[in-house]
């Protein structure tokens, strides 16, 4: 397994973060990755807070499962959604390309990022497939989750936030179990982020994902892939 505490060398200055000035709508292929026009994405400008708009964790995580795809999974949640970016991406690939009819995705975050999430689930028809909800974490599932049977958890710059850690943690145990896959990309920008890490540690392996293309070129701009497994 690769150090993961490595990345943790760096200054304890935080990284560069991209100014909350995007506003409207972007189409995305990935290059050619998703079929047709692509993905139509809704970005707020931050009126929603720093989940309304498109970050490098995403389009990594994005980038990942559209290349690999979901190796027969079928019942997905996305914690810290923002826009929907990886769920959306997601299931456009899965339903046009793969006729994966099957698929259901949920899509959460807190409630003002909701009606971002439902905007631009609608913008792609996608609502037979993808569902916005609200999830908290640290609090109880919701009754939808704790029942679906869930076979992969994504998750996108959700490590940003210290006093998060231990809820963000609860979530992730909560939905951990038999056969539930968890990826995880992540943008280091301070050294108290190896926090998370640590504490996540003691009930997850965690795996750095490294087989696609342009891994490397995430990797030089401080952009990471895991993969946690339950112990």
């Amino acid at each position: 397994m690769d150090d993961i505490f490595d990345i943790f060398q760096y200054s304890d200055e935080l990284a560069p973060i991209r100014e909350v000035t995007n506003l409207g709508l972007s189409d995305l292929t990935f290059q050619g990755l998703l079929p047709g026009g692509g993905l139509k994405v809704h970005e707020d400008g931050g009126a929603s807070g720093c989940g309304g708009k498109l970050w490098p964790a995403g389009e990594l995580l994005s980038k990942y499962l559209l290349e690999n795809g979901l190796n027969g999974k079928k019942k997905i949640v996305e914690l810290g959604s923002g826009t929907g970016l990886v769920g959306l991406a997601v299931a456009l690939k899965e339903t046009e390309v793969n006729q994966n009819k099957d698929l259901e995705i949920w899509v959460t975050d807190q409630e003002c990022l909701i009606p971002l999430i439902l905007k631009n689930t609608e913008l792609n028809n996608l609502s037979e497939y993808v569902h916005p909800i609200v999830l908290n974490w640290g609090e109880e599932l919701p009754e939808i989750v704790k029942s679906a049977n869930i076979d992969l958890v994504l998750a996108a710059d959700c490590v940003y936030l210290e006093t998060a850690f231990p809820l963000l943690k609860r979530t992730l145990l909560d939905l951990a179990g038999d056969g539930v896959q968890i990826l995880m990309s992540y943008k280091k920008r301070r050294k108290a982020d190896s926090k998370f890490f640590s504490a996540v540690r003691k009930d997850f392996e965690i795996i750095e994902v490294k087989n696609f293309a342009d891994y490397e070129s995430y990797l030089r701009d401080g952009v990471h892939l895991y993969s946690l497994e339950k112990r």
